[in-house]
């Protein structure tokens, strides 16, 4: 398959996980027992996994080592993306905190995608 479908279909994918990210916050925000629902939970695991899958795949394909910087900032930020959303979205959780967490997962999410478009540059 063409890598450059994969990296446009990688990219499709990216912004499909930033609006359901961003929808689910909206959600907590407006105390929403949707946030949590198993058919909210499954399409955003879906879409996450799309994303990781893809990306590693590409980086494969491309002969890219995960010792790479630009591979490993990447990565990492996605994982706290995962992670600070993860928490975040819990049900328990003060207002507060559960934004304050909910914006370091969306900032992750946006210094990984500065990386992939190399607006800025990775920090290892």
């Amino acid at each position: 398959m063409d890598l450059s479908i994969l990296i446009k279909a990688h990219s499709g994918i990216a912004i499909l996980a930033l609006i359901i990210y961003i929808v689910r916050g909206v959600m907590m925000l407006a105390n929403s027992t949707k946030t949590n629902s198993a058919v909210v939970l499954s399409i955003a695991s879906v879409i996450t996994l799309l994303l990781f899958g893809l990306g590693v795949y590409i980086g494969f394909a491309q002969k890219l080592s995960f010792a790479d910087g630009f591979i490993l900032t990447k990565l990492i930020s996605l994982l706290l993306f995962v992670a600070f959303g993860t928490i975040a979205l819990k049900q328990g959780l003060s207002k507060i905190i559960a934004s304050g967490l909910w914006l370091f997962g969306l900032l992750a999410f946006i210094y990984a995608s500065l990386i992939a478009t190399h607006k800025v540059a990775p920090l290892f």
